[in-house]
Parts: structure tokens; sequence; C-alpha cells
């Protein structure tokens, strides 16, 4: 038995009614669909591998302390089912049904929805998990169980993964005397550890206290935060990853992050705008996940840091300066690992019953620090196979926290850059804008790139023709 980390179960005390808060992926798979009792028994032989699927979760008797994870044997014909559109019916619609639906406690946390009909050669899968098994990352490596690197299954993600990550092993020394020198290495490392940590930390005070101070109350765009409602909207959509990539190389010294969050400020300027608001001279208070993962445990390790991006009508690179500018004081911030050093080393000494209150308050509170979440995953650029048949998209399920009203995933898979928002079907129906607007603003940029290049080589160009001219003109001069 497993007991919870404060912030796993914190995703449960934010889950007291309505729609769960589940992480998951929206998966397009290429060839013809199988029967649902094939998939079940796809599940069936890879969940032995997956523990988490086989586990639910048990509040404590005494309600001072945690809950636990037990071992609970999963009800496939419950966790697994089917969806049959007409051909061409919408996916973005069934999703949005999907993710209304609370999950059962008393069952393991995850569920599955086939979806076929709307085509011949291709059928998706709905996956949810919900978050207190784990993030974004734990979520891709629980579920690359179930994804293989070849069609015949013989290498799955989640091990190649594992692969890549997985520390060099010190070899152990067979004598007294060399453990005593492995101990006492160990110890300098330790020590020089904490140092540099104490360096980073007075070094980067002032992105630290910057970064504080984004979180304090201000005033807000009314429409994006509020009450929220149980109603679920979903709505996706993609861009060409190479494109993308093309704009960033003709940039220069611009990340695909920044590229991305400029076209989230578009989005939310072309959302707002269709809201009969005015977005000039405003600024969009994102939040965004960054990792703190330490190991390839599944559970939540993950902290927020703010980044605040600029609405209204800006030419592209001067949006993408000051949200450059504005990253770069994010990432030296030390925000988050104060946050979690401070919830690790109190987590034990704090009964269940306080924290359970805090974080209930904190998440009615949420619209003061912030007004939406954005995540950014970098995803996989080569083939993938789910049971032998090649995955041919994979866009992202996000759940609304607290009383963000909209929530914004966007992940690369294979050559698309993809996006899943998440929003309240009552106060925010219309997210469709705001995807529309993201795709608008990275072909914004794109283009400007093309643009800016053209014009790179035409001064060239006329760089080289000169320098051609002058020598031409030194050898006429010279032979005279």
């Amino acid at each position: 038995m497993d007991r919870l980390s404060s912030l796993d179960e914190s995703f449960l005390d934010l889950d007291q009614s309505g729609p769960s808060l589940a992480v998951g992926s929206v998966v397009g798979i290429e060839g013809k669909a199988p029967t649902v009792a094939k998939l079940r028994s796809f599940f069936a032989e890879r969940i032995p591998s997956m523990p988490s699927f086989s586990q639910r979760f048990v509040p404590s008797r005494t309600k001072f302390m945690r809950g636990k994870w037990i071992d609970a044997t999963p009800d496939l014909t419950h966790h697994i089912t089917q969806r049959k559109l007409k051909s061409g019916g919408s996916i973005d619609a069934v999703v949005s049904e999907i993710i209304e639906i609370p999950m059962d406690l008393d069952r393991p946390l995850w569920d599955v929805t086939m979806i076929t009909g709307y085509a011949t050669n291709e059928w998706t899968m709905v996956i949810r998990i919900h978050h207190a098994i784990a993030d974004g990352q734990g979520a891709t490596v629980l579920l690359g169980q179930l994804i293989d690197l070849d069609p015949g299954g013989n290498v799955r993600l989640t091990d190649a993964i594992k692969a890549m990550v997985a520390p060099r092993s010190v070899k152990a020394e067979t004598d007294s005397g060399g453990r005593v020198e492995a101990t006492a290495a160990k110890l300098a490392k330790v020590a020089e550890k904490s140092m540099r940590l104490t360096g980073m930390f007075i070094s980067t005070l002032p992105d630290t206290v910057r970064s504080a101070l984004m979180f304090l109350p201000q005033d807000r765009l009314d429409s994006l935060t509020g009450d929220v409602s149980a109603k679920r909207i979903w709505a996706s959509g993609r861009y060409p990853l190479t494109e993308i990539k093309a704009a960033k190389r003709s940039l220069k010294k611009v990340t695909i992050n920044d590229i991305v969050m400029a076209a989230v400020a578009v989005g939310f300027t072309d959302l707002l705008r269709a809201r009969g608001e005015d977005p000039e001279g405003r600024t969009l208070r994102t939040v965004m996940p960054t990792s703190l993962r330490r190991d390839l445990k599944t559970n939540n390790q993950v902290g927020l840091l703010p980044l605040p991006v600029p609405l209204g009508d800006i030419p592209p690179m001067d949006r993408i300066r000051e949200i450059k500018k504005e990253t770069k004081h994010s990432k030296k911030s030390t925000l988050p690992l104060i946050g979690d050093q401070i919830r690790r080393s109190t987590e034990k000494l704090i009964p269940a019953p306080v924290e359970e209150a805090v974080v209930q308050m904190v998440a009615g509170k949420t619209e003061y620090m912030a007004e939406t979440l954005v995540t950014n995953v970098p995803g996989p650029q080569f083939p993938m196979y789910l049971n032998g048949e090649e995955i041919a998209s994979s866009k992202p399920i996000i759940p609304i926290e607290g009383q963000f009203r909209i929530i914004v995933g966007i992940t690369s898979f294979g050559d698309y850059l993809n996006i899943g928002v998440t929003g309240d079907g009552e106060n925010a129906p219309d997210v469709d804008v705001l995807v529309a607007g993201i795709e608008r603003g990275l072909a914004e940029i794109v283009e400007y790139a093309s643009e800016n290049k053209a014009k790179s080589k035409q001064k060239q160009t006329a760089a080289a023709l000169a320098q051609a001219k002058k020598r031409k003109a030194r050898e006429s001069q010279s032979k005279k």
C-alpha cells in the first residue's frame, strides 16, 4: 500500500463533485478499429506492468493522515467502453461529453473510450487518468507501457525512456577501504550539491522574488476566471511542426516555447475581441507547469511558474521578445523548488484536514493569482504503435482547476504541434475561437519568419554583388 503525497491528494481534495480532475490524451490510430473485446484483451496483457491501473484510493480512517492506494482488480467492461459515431461525426463533441463524467472513487481512477465510425481507416482512443495518479510527464511514463516503438511490440516507450535517463550505476568496491572511499565521495558530493544550491538561490533571488510577486492579487480579465460550472467543452487543432521549426531557425535565439506562447497570446486576443472586450494594452497572466521530477515514478512532481504574455495587436517579433524576456526571469526563479521543499518538509507534520482546508482556500482564489494555465510538452517525433497499429496523433486533455475557466494544452507529436483546450461549457463555450486564434498566431509567426528569411537572403545577395563589383573594380584598376 502506498500513501499519497500531499500534492497527489490535493487533486482529490479538489475533486469534490462534478467532472474529475483527470489528465489524458485523445489518440488517433491508423487502420481498422479493433473490437472492444480485443482492446480489453490488449489492456489485460499490459496492465500488470502498470500498477496504478490496479489500485484504488482509500481515505485514512483517522482522517489525520493522507489516504492510500490499495490493490484492486479493474473491471475492464467498466473501464473500457465504446462510442460509435456517424461518418464525419465530431470527435471534439464526444470528448467534451467524456471529460464531464466523474470517476468512481471506489474503482481504479482511469478509463478508456473507443470512438469509431467517423472514418473507415482510423479510430480514436480517449484515455483519462486522474491527476492524483500522475502529472503530464508521469502519465507519459505510465502510458508508455501501452505504446510500442515497433509494430511487433518488442520495445515499449517506457523502457526506452528509462534507458535514456537511467543514472550510471556506481561500481561497488569489494574491499572495506573501497567502501569507505565511496562513502566519503558521496558525502563530498552532498556537500558540494548543498553549496551549489545555496549559491544558485542567492544568485537567482531577484528572479525568484519577481516570480513570487506575480502571484499577488492583481486586476484580472473578468471573463476568463470566476465560478466554474459542471459543464465542459473541449476543442482541438494542430499546426505543421516542420514550419514552426523552420521559423525557429530563421528567427535565431528563439525557442519553440517562445513561438507557442506568442501564438497563445494571439488566440486570447481574438477570444476577448470576439467577446466584445478590449485586449489592447492588456497582459494575460498565465502559469506554466515546470517539472521537479527526481525519478521515474509516475506521481506528481511538478511546480508552477508565472509567465505574463502581452495581448493586443503587436508585431510578432516584439511580442516574442517580450515573452522571451519574461521566460528568462521565470527559468532563473527557484520559487517552484522552494515550494516543493516546503511541501516535502511539512507534509508529515501537517494533519490531512488542515492540508485539505488550505487547498480548498487556495483553489477558491486562483482567479486573483493568474487567468489561465498553459502546458507545452515536447513529444516524440518518431513512429509509435498501439497494439500493432501506428499512432497518427495525440492531443492533450488538461482538466480545469480552481477558478480558471480555460486551460490550454499543447504538445508536439510526430509532424504536428497538437492543441487541446478545455473550457467551462457554460462560461467559455467559445474555446474554438481560441484554438483558431492560436493557429492564426502560429501562421502569422511562420509568415513573418519566412519574409524575414527572404529579406536576409536579399541582403546577403546584394552584399555579395557589391563585393563582387568592388573586387572587379580593383582588378580593373590594377591592370591599368
